[in-house]
């Protein structure tokens, strides 16, 4: 083990120990309240850029589950824990492959109490407690995660568009269980090429950064809503809000974590969610943009899910695919494909 620090914006240091020599990196820190599917978490293309700390006090105790994977590598800067058990150093060969450092010895308690304070924060893991960079993280994140050609999954009558902003394994896995055929599409995809793809229907998917920095990627949604049915998922969903001329906030610390509870405006039904985001609509921008809200955070309040009344587009902040968390969410897919079917000329 190698002795360090990490330093949060506000010069707060906490002692470590890193499974890695001298690992100097700057990231965002946040921090996950989910146990179950910690290799989930750290393979989601959403945490780029990202230091993340486990609430839970220590990962690795059943190895790693690597084929319910959400990418093939480990998109995470580092992953904080107050202990690993790792017994047969499945975790930890993994994260070294990618040159991820494990960091341990931490109060991760008290690490979390502290940025619920100061709100997420650029931090760095140095040998000395040097003030780390305050500035946001880039907004290229999206283009260092998505898929850089086009790849097709699954054969079936129905043929689904899926925009990757950095998607998770997942949520493909479970379209073609569905019997869908799914094309990923990087995230610079045009317009038209989508619109003369032959596609039944898109799929915005989720990702990591400020939502609001992709101009052109919100560009694209503006000319697909009206003429094909669109379905989007956490940053998907809040670029689906923006190109229908809402705007989106940054959360104190976001939501990250299996529990959390949602309520469906319209029926009153209330499921728990997993979640990754540490952005959301905000709800005062939706006059004038035709969307209305469908789902809320029962915690917070927030915006959990919003759609078009005019033409049906729709979104949900949290991850319906359960990969990792609670299958409440599952059924989205389900409604999805029903809108498309109704969409159909025979429908």
């Amino acid at each position: 083990m190698y002795q360090l620090n990490l330093t949060l914006a506000d010069g707060t240091s906490f002692p470590c120990r890193s499974t890695l020599p001298s690992p100097s990196l700057d990231g965002e820190i946040v921090f996950t309240t989910a146990y179950p599917g910690y290799s989930q978490s750290i393979s989601d293309p959403s945490y780029y850029g990202q230091i993340l700390v486990f609430a839970f006090p220590c990962i690795g105790l059943y190895g790693l589950d690597e084929e319910d994977l959400q990418s093939s590598r480990p998109w995470v800067k580092a992953v904080i824990i107050g202990r690993i058990e790792d017994m047969d150093g499945n975790v930890r060969d993994w994260l070294h492959r990618w040159d991820v450092p494990i960091l341990v010895g931490i109060d991760c308690r008290s690490l979390i109490l502290r940025i619920r304070e100061i709100g997420t924060s650029m931090a760095r893991v140095s040998k000395a407690a040097e003030k780390p960079l305050i500035d946001a993280l880039g907004g290229d994140l999206v283009h260092q995660v998505s898929s850089k050609s086009s790849k097709c999954f699954g054969v079936g009558d129905l043929s689904l568009a899926l925009i990757d902003y950095g998607v998770k394994s997942d949520i493909v896995r479970r379209l073609v269980r569905l019997g869908c055929k799914v094309t990923v599409l990087p995230h610079m995809s045009s317009a038209s090429t989508i619109l003369n793809g032959g596609f039944d229907g898109v799929l915005l998917s989720n990702g990591p950064g400020d939502p609001s920095e992709l101009s052109e990627e919100i560009a694209v949604i503006r000319a697909l809503i009206g003429s094909i049915p669109v379905f989007g998922i956490c940053l998907g969903c809040q670029l689906l809000a923006l190109a229908c001329g809402a705007k989106t906030q940054r959360l104190p610390y976001g939501h990250r974590g299996s529990n959390h509870p949602v309520v469906e405006e319209k029926s009153g039904h209330a499921i728990v969610t997993s979640q990754n985001h540490g952005y959301a609509i905000y709800e005062s921008s939706l006059d004038g943009t035709g969307l209305e809200v469908i789902f809320r955070h029962l915690a917070d309040g927030t915006v959990e899910g919003v759609r078009h009344t005019e033409t049906g587009a729709w979104g949900v902040q949290f991850h319906p695919e359960a990969g990792a968390g609670p299958l409440d969410g599952l059924s989205l897919f389900d409604r999805f494909i029903d809108q498309i079917k109704e969409a159909q000329p025979n429908g």
